[in-house]
């Protein structure tokens, strides 16, 4: 818990707008746009995109506080308070890490075509079940990984082992 307190904070901390935290936030919510933008450009010629603003038949602007922020620091606080070798927790966040990316540019595209074609079901698939699906994807990767870490032996006792 005290992990997970402390990465929610770094994240909600009312940093300077002008400061460097807030334009490398503003940078990871602007990646976001991209990636998702250009995969919607590819089924949706009419998608734009301009910082974090996704346009086009429906506007998504990627903002802090939807940008699934809370299932990353909930993922990587699990792993780093699991008792694990180090090394199989660096595989594990990076690995994780990815696929919660993944995840949430599926979830900006969906969300995309929720507006587009169902926009009176947007704010529930929004704020109800896309965060929930990401806490649940979150949850399932820690899942594995702590059961895979603790049935296998750890890699650096196999590699000392076979020596």
């Amino acid at each position: 818990m005290a992990i997970a307190g402390a990465l929610f904070a770094l994240y909600a901390f009312p940093y300077q707008e002008s400061g460097l935290s807030e334009r490398w936030f503003q940078s990871y919510l602007q990646g976001y746009a991209h990636l998702a933008g250009r995969l919607l450009a590819v089924v949706d010629r009419q998608v734009t995109i301009d910082g974090n603003l996704i346009a086009g038949r429906y506007a998504l602007r990627i903002v802090k506080t939807c940008d699934a922020m809370e299932a990353n620091l909930l993922f990587l606080a699990a792993i780093l308070a699991f008792p694990a070798p180090w090394r199989r927790k660096m595989v594990a966040l990076v690995a994780g890490l990815i696929v919660l990316v993944l995840a949430n540019v599926l979830r900006i595209c969906s969300l995309y075509f929720v507006g587009v074609h169902a926009p009176g079901a947007f704010e529930t698939v929004h704020v109800e079940i896309w965060p929930l699906l990401m806490i649940v994807v979150a949850g399932a990767q820690f899942a594995w990984w702590a059961r895979w870490t603790r049935r296998t032996p750890s890699l650096s006792a196999a590699g000392s082992a076979s020596s």
